[in-house]
């Protein structure tokens, strides 16, 4: 299960607002805000992310509902620190109705109850999506998406195993889904790597095609990073 959060203040200080201009304020303001979600896994700082994820944690365990946090929060988890404005949640067919019916009890609204499961909740201000075992993707996917238990959460909540993201990842067929396995691929170990591809071999020969010019894409950008030295991350 994801570790328990410490606490952080983030507050911004006080005498830095009457500093600067307005308009910078307000900008560094948004991108404060913006950035919430990387905090919140890479600090555990207590913010709208954080509050969401200990509901969804304390909802899992106490409903026996396992589930897989894959999509933004994933590429966080995994090296990536790209600032995303909801939460991608994997869970079981069979658990959906369960879910749905238990959010409720712990500061979760519907928003929004799809006929194939692909729900919608809000925690705050914070959007969480189903990512529903059994649906696609995207409509011409290959595959389907696997339960949590394949994604490696047998129970509780956690963060889905590095193949079964990237699988996820590459099925979707965005160039934004994309971009976040290439930029994993720079900060993820050449083991680690062999094992998700092994992976993607069990799950369909498109992705491991896809996996491949990924991997490439992301030697070629380390090896251009590197001739112009760019410092490391």
């Amino acid at each position: 299960m994801i570790d328990e959060p410490f606490r952080v203040g983030t507050s911004m200080n006080e005498q830095n607002q009457t500093l600067l201009p307005k308009e910078v304020f307000d900008s560094l303001a948004i991108l404060n805000r913006g950035s919430e979600s990387v905090r919140a896994v890479l600090m555990a700082e207590d913010n709208r992310f954080s509050r969401a994820l200990e509901d969804l944690q304390r909802l899992s365990i106490n409903e026996k509902i396992p589930i897989a946090i894959v999509g933004g929060l994933g590429a966080i988890r995994y090296g990536y620190p790209a600032a995303t404005q909801d939460i991608d949640i994997a869970v079981a067919q069979n658990q959906l109705a369960k879910l749905i019916l238990s959010a409720p009890r712990y500061g979760f609204k519907i928003l929004w109850e799809s006929l194939s499961g692909w729900h919608t909740l809000t925690h705050g201000e914070v959007e969480i999506n189903i990512v529903p075992e059994g649906g696609k993707a995207r409509k011409t996917a290959p595959t389907c998406i696997p339960s949590p238990q394949i994604l490696g959460v047998q129970q509780g909540l956690d963060y889905a195993l590095l193949p079964g993201w990237m699988e996820l990842k590459i099925s979707s067929g965005r160039q934004k889904d994309r971009a976040h396995v290439v930029e994993v691929m720079k900060k993820t170990d050449e083991n680690a790597l062999t094992l998700a591809r092994n992976h993607l071999v069990s799950v369909h020969q498109n992705y491991v095609q896809i996996f491949d010019q990924l991997y490439e894409d992301a030697k070629a950008e380390i090896d251009q990073e590197n001739e112009r030295g760019a410092p490391p991350v």
